[in-house]
């Protein structure tokens, strides 16, 4: 799970504190700047929420709707499919958290 939680923290972090790259992706997306730092706080908020047993699932929630909005944005946008997969595999490893979670 720390492979999930760990570079996931990061990403979030980037967002939440704007940095430039992040930030040029968003407005290539047609986001507002406000709008990534939501992501971002929403990313690490789930971070942790995927740390304790009990939260889990809000986590896996929160995550859910954030990589389902990620795979349209990249399908809306055309991007190549190395892009557009990313995502979806990321949303794969999140359903076996959560079916790890459910068996646990």
């Amino acid at each position: 799970m720390a492979a999930f939680i760990i570079p996931n923290l990061i990403f979030g972090y980037q967002k939440l504190i704007g940095q430039k790259q992040k930030a040029e992706q968003f407005n290539r997306f047609g986001y507002p700047l406000w709008f990534m730092r939501i992501i971002g706080l929403a990313e690490i908020i789930g971070c942790f929420l995927l740390l304790i047993h009990e939260t889990r699932n809000i986590g896996v929630m929160i995550f859910a709707i954030i990589f389902a909005g990620a795979i349209y944005t990249h399908i809306k946008q055309k991007d190549p499919k190395k892009e557009t997969m990313a995502p979806v595999i990321v949303l794969i490893h999140l359903l076996a958290i959560f079916l790890f979670t459910i068996w646990v």
